[in-house]
């Protein structure tokens, strides 16, 4: 398994990204020998931190643009995540593309703070309307061990639920996490600095997986981080994006997927 770079200063005022899959964690990498992922450096005087992804069903590829200036071009969907970009804080519309086209899909007017961090979702699809979650980066990091939630943003699942595990079943087992419906954000739960397997089932039922990673993550301590149940491409069968507060996305492919 290649190491995975710590991502430093991914900071650019346009700094368009195609993120490539990688076996890799949040604010940590998977396998023995690895880097753990760093916190960017904060952005200076009045500016604000953000990223972007595509997590739509229908938009195979989007631009967004902030303040009439396009900042991430031909972002795949099924969770593709852009490197971070800083732009001036204060009132921003942020706008989605249909890659290429110059018409809007979705125009938003949002105010980000001086010196934060802000990942910006584009989700949902057609039929259960197109939608901008903006998830603040702001969170008290643990004393030791991982803060962990999940974001359901597969609007063709049901409930779901995830297992955080160094098991290879899963009988007799609580979820890690749960989310009972699309468009669910959890509470935070804590999990322990360990190695463990990453699957999600059917709300309920553990013999129906959706996802499984059974390469292992190893989930390093002191990190804060949101999963997020993405649509692939195609077929039923999710990806799970996990983007590590102030650090590198990561996006973990279902190996159940063909």
């Amino acid at each position: 398994m290649p190491d995975i770079p710590a991502h430093r200063n991914q900071l650019a005022r346009v700094y368009p990204s195609r993120r490539k899959v990688l076996l890799s964690t949040w604010g940590l990498a998977v396998g023995a020998g690895t880097g753990a992922l760093t916190a960017c450096g904060g952005a200076l005087g009045d500016e604000a931190n953000v990223r972007f992804s595509n997590g739509t069903v229908d938009y195979s590829s989007v631009d967004f643009s902030v303040a009439g200036s396009k900042v991430v071009s031909a972002l795949a969907n099924a969770g593709a995540t852009s490197n971070w970009v800083t732009i001036d804080s204060g009132d921003n519309q942020i706008n989605l593309y249909s890659a290429g086209s110059s018409s809007a899909k979705l125009s938003e007017t949002r105010k980000f703070s001086e010196d934060t961090y802000t990942s910006v979702l584009a989700y949902g699809s057609l039929g259960s309307s197109i939608k901008l979650r903006y998830i603040d980066e702001s969170n008290a990091v643990p004393e030791s061990g991982v803060k962990l939630r999940l974001l359901h943003a597969a609007p063709g699942l049901a409930g779901v639920d995830v297992y955080v595990t160094n098991t290879s079943s899963l009988s007799g087992l609580a979820p890690s996490l749960s989310a009972a419906s699309f468009d669910t954000l959890t509470d935070f739960v804590a999990v322990g600095a360990d190695s463990y397997r990453v699957r999600i089932t059917s709300a309920g039922n553990q013999s129906n997986v959706l996802f499984d990673l059974p390469e292992k993550v190893n989930l390093v301590g002191k990190s804060v981080t949101t999963l997020v149940i993405v649509p692939r491409a195609t077929g039923s069968l999710p990806n799970v994006l996990a983007l590590p507060e102030k650090s590198g996305a990561v996006l973990l492919p279902n190996s159940l997927a063909s």
